[in-house]
């Protein structure tokens, strides 16, 4: 009996191991694609911004040469090109903005997702 008593806990208590280590190593794999997902949203993020500055660059040096092109221009002619070109420079800013307000929102949603996944796959395991 005594024997049988101690083969029952040692099942038992291999049992409770191997459910803590199946435990720990979902804890450890959630954290690892949190981290993973964590990254990747910071890269989008910051080539977000890397493209929010070429295109900010880029608009600068479009309205330069435009301005340079209206120089040459006299009276109403040359107000309405300052006009067009400072036009065009707005746009290409406002552009250039949303699409990195929405790189940013895409690289956070990207985040989250991953995040909820890491989440319920631990729950899954469980």
């Amino acid at each position: 009996m005594n024997k049988f008593l101690t083969a029952i806990v040692a099942a038992i208590f291999a049992s409770a191991m191997s459910f803590n280590a199946a435990a720990a190593e979902t804890k450890a794999e959630a954290k690892a694609e949190a981290k993973e997902a964590k990254a990747e949203a910071k890269a989008k993020k910051k080539e977000a911004e890397a493209q929010y500055i070429a295109a900010k660059k880029k608009a600068d040096d479009d309205f330069k040469a435009a301005q340079a092109k209206c120089e040459k221009l006299k009276g109403n002619e040359k107000k309405a090109c300052e006009k067009d070109a400072k036009a065009a420079k707005d746009k290409a800013l406002a552009d250039a903005k949303a699409a990195k307000e929405k790189g940013e929102a895409e690289a956070k949603a990207s985040k989250e997702k991953a995040q909820a996944d890491a989440k319920a796959e631990k729950a899954d395991k469980k």
